[in-house]
């Protein structure tokens, strides 16, 4: 039987709804795409779309169960951080009825999740970080860099100049991590495991300008140290699926990893058009394709310039855009 891909939380997820969706089609599959409101515009992107509930739902878990058995779900993509810890229970259930989920296992997204656990992880494991320093120091030097610990993406990152404003960050935050202050090229490395936890392949690049914590400029650069390092990474801890691995790199201090998103990032889509091309390299790896395991041919130097798009909807459509409970049609393969 067929297996389609189902996309969760797909908000504005436009790129990576439509990557999915090109792979997905070029193989006789369907592309889903859920998220609990009507307006988030990359159900518009889909084949299809569905409504779920909130993962906090008590229904949560059921109601994603019987979607995947009723579209016959082969691949479920999570989108959201704060989702993932709340499928881990559903997986199993989800693999009985024929659905892989991206997701690693709970030990390596808890460590993901935070920050702290994470520098610990590292230096365990011999892989260098940004100088990190004691929940109670008291720098004697600024600036530093300060993020919280359990924070995800660029969400409450940034640098601190004075002990009044750490002070009061730390108030605010009082899992804060405190870092030293690195002024040195910072990249976004997309990660390619294979569903067993093994490195496939990794793409730097590099993060040239940077609003709100997302990259709105960026290119593919080679840097051999970074993605080797990040591919070993990837491997010791367990990781699966496309990741995106945030960290510094310079020829004189090497790589030092700042941060790990066991999923799509925002600007996946610059790696995946480069040549990773993860979306139909997990469904050919659903498919026992030995051939996704070839590392392909990647466009450095490729830029990525992000800019928002309008799209307008009638009233109807607003409505309209979630497909009733019976399933979409499924075919047996030949």
């Amino acid at each position: 039987m067929r297996r389609n891909v189902l996309i969760t939380a797909c908000g504005a997820k436009v790129a990576l709804v439509r990557a999915f969706r090109r792979a997905a089609t070029a193989r006789g599959l369907r592309t889903l795409a859920a998220d609990v409101v009507a307006d988030a515009v990359a159900l518009r992107e889909a084949d299809a779309a569905l409504r779920l509930p909130r993962w906090s739902d008590p229904g949560y878990g059921e109601a994603l169960v019987a979607a995947c058995t009723e579209h016959a779900v082969g691949l479920l993509v999570p989108t959201a951080d704060a989702e993932m810890p709340w499928l881990l229970p559903v997986v199993e259930r989800l693999s009985a009825v024929g659905t892989t989920v991206l997701l690693p296992s709970a030990r390596t997204l808890s460590i993901c999740r935070d920050k702290r656990a994470l520098v610990e992880f590292c230096r365990a494991h011999g892989f260098a970080v940004p100088e990190t320093f004691d929940a109670d120091w008291v720098p004697t030097g600024f600036p530093v860099f300060a993020r919280p610990a359990q924070g995800q993406g660029g969400m409450g990152a940034g640098r601190v100049d004075t002990p009044a404003l750490l002070a009061a960050l730390r108030e605010i935050h009082p899992d804060l991590l405190v870092q030293a202050y690195v002024d040195e090229p910072e990249y976004s490395v997309d990660l390619l495991m294979d569903l067993e936890g093994r490195p496939l392949q990794a793409v730097a690049r590099r993060r040239v300008a940077v609003r709100g914590g997302e990259a709105i400029v960026c290119r593919v650069e080679r840097v051999d140290a970074l993605t080797d390092t990040v591919m070993r990474l990837g491997e010791v801890l367990g990781l699966v699926g496309h990741n995106v691995v945030q960290a510094f790199w310079s020829p004189e201090s090497g790589p030092r990893i700042i941060e790990i998103n066991p999923r799509f990032g925002g600007a996946s889509n610059l790696a995946i058009e480069a040549g990773l091309d993860s979306p139909a390299r997990l469904l050919d790896l659903l498919a026992g394709d030995p051939a996704v395991r070839t590392p392909r041919a990647i466009r450095h130097g490729l830029t990525l310039l992000r800019y928002g798009e309008d799209r307008f909807v009638s009233e109807d459509d607003i409505e309209d855009i979630f497909v009733a409970a019976e399933p979409l049609a499924r075919e047996s393969e030949p």
